[in-house]
């Protein structure tokens, strides 16, 4: 994200359209919450580099920052299809009832779906014994990330065939399907933690991202209008 902070500032990185409404996170506000999450990851959690955290989130601005927070920290991401899930340090949840969630061994860090980035609880839901409600914690954490530091080479993504794809790689792929530099791409929501990443790649050539939860091409159409970019 230090491009972006250099650059401008205030220009909108992720910006998500779900049924909660839009929301927008400049480069740095993306920045911020990345830097908190990495700080969790790597502080609270002891997560290192080469640790693998499991997504699975319906689309949402939180847990794509939650995404940049792994990035930041060298910490790779995985679907709950992966095989590298089973052995993931921790899980990234809305639902900590699921099967996966209940099964799993690591820690379960449950997300809430409040617009504004309030807990489980705070929000009104109630949080399972032994499950850590997530966004309290994170908003403790410091601002500037203060753990080790990890470079392009970092692994980022366990893909759900067990592949690992590193930032360098992800910067490759984003060049060869041709998405250019600066775009602002809008596009339907993820499905799971691949696709998640998949939506991110504009962010790897300076670019932005519009996310919305209705993929209708009409839906996609009007918001590429509003929002001044280009459906991908």
């Amino acid at each position: 994200m230090a491009p972006f902070l250099a650059a401008d500032p205030a220009s909108p990185r992720i910006t998500t359209y779900t049924d909660r409404g839009r929301m927008e996170l400049s480069a740095a506000t993306a920045a911020n919450w990345a830097a908190k999450g990495g700080n969790l990851f790597s502080g609270d959690l002891g997560l290192l580099p080469g640790d693998v955290v499991a997504v699975d989130c319906p689309t949402d601005w939180l847990p794509a920052a939650l995404v940049l927070g792994c990035w930041q920290a060298g910490v790779a991401v995985c679907s709950v299809a992966s095989p590298a899930f089973q052995d993931a340090a921790a899980l990234i949840t809305t639902d900590a009832d699921s099967p996966d969630a209940v099964d799993f061994d690591g820690e379960v860090l449950l997300v809430s779906t409040d617009p504004f980035g309030r807990g489980v609880a705070e929000s009104g839901g109630s949080v399972p014994f032994g499950v850590t409600d997530l966004s309290p914690e994170l908003r403790v954490q410091g601002d500037r990330y203060v753990g080790p530091v990890s470079g392009a080479s970092s692994v980022l993504l366990v893909d759900a065939a067990g592949v690992p794809v590193t930032g360098e790689e992800l910067a490759d792929r984003a060049a060869a399907e041709g998405v250019r530099s600066g775009v602002r791409a809008v596009t339907a929501g993820w499905e799971d933690a691949d696709s998640l990443v998949s939506r991110l790649l504009p962010l790897f050539v300076a670019g932005s991202v519009v996310l919305s939860t209705d993929g209708s091409a009409d839906r996609l159409a009007h918001l590429a209008q509003v929002e001044r970019g280009t459906v991908v």
